[in-house]
């Protein structure tokens, strides 16, 4: 029957073959399941980690954005500018004749350049005021227009009459420079 007993040989072999059998039962219930598992948990702490440093980024430009703004609400209500839809143009000429009313300006006005989501409008003008507070009085009405805008290359001269060679303190003065006007462009605010 089966009762035979084994040789030593035989009995070392089936060992082995145990041993084996342990091993590998081992290998592949336990450690290829806990690396596997180890690696997985590596992985979405690693992803984690990415999405809390991303949300701590967002936080510090949101936190950033949010002090600008309380800045900017903490101006003064004529301070504070807009950028108004793409085409503003009826808008601006309207300021323009309250801006440049009874002055005889020489105005130029640029073509629309757009730049993604932003169109720039860039007028030139030449003017004559009467003097130097006409002149900044001017200035403030065409900066304080509530749109967004840039002022730059501005010269003040002295406009010379006769044979008076004029000054910045008193006589009328020729005020020359462009301005940048800034829109935003919508996805259904192009015309």
């Amino acid at each position: 029957m089966l009762m035979r007993s084994f040789t030593k040989r035989e009995k070392i072999i089936l060992l082995v073959l145990v041993v084996f059998l342990l091993v590998g039962f081992y290998f592949l219930v336990i450690h290829y399941p806990v690396t596997t598992r180890l690696e997985e948990i590596e992985s979405e702490k690693l992803m984690v980690e990415d999405q809390t440093n991303l949300a701590i980024t967002k936080g510090q430009v949101y936190v950033k954005m949010k002090n600008e703004l309380n800045e900017i609400f903490a101006l003064p209500f004529d301070k504070i500018t807009v950028m108004p839809i793409y085409d503003n143009q009826t808008q601006l000429l309207f300021n323009y004749q309250t801006i440049f009313e009874d002055l005889a300006p020489d105005l130029r006005l640029g073509d629309v350049k757009i730049e993604g989501n932003i169109a720039t409008r860039t007028v030139t003008f030449t003017v004559t005021v009467a003097d130097f507070e006409a002149a900044k009085d001017f200035i403030k009405k065409l900066t304080g227009t509530g749109f967004r805008c840039l002022l730059q290359n501005i010269t003040v001269t002295p406009e010379q009459s006769g044979s008076d060679s004029g000054s910045l303190e008193n006589g009328a003065l020729r005020l020359t420079g462009n301005i940048i006007f800034y829109e935003l462009v919508t996805s259904g605010g192009n015309k």
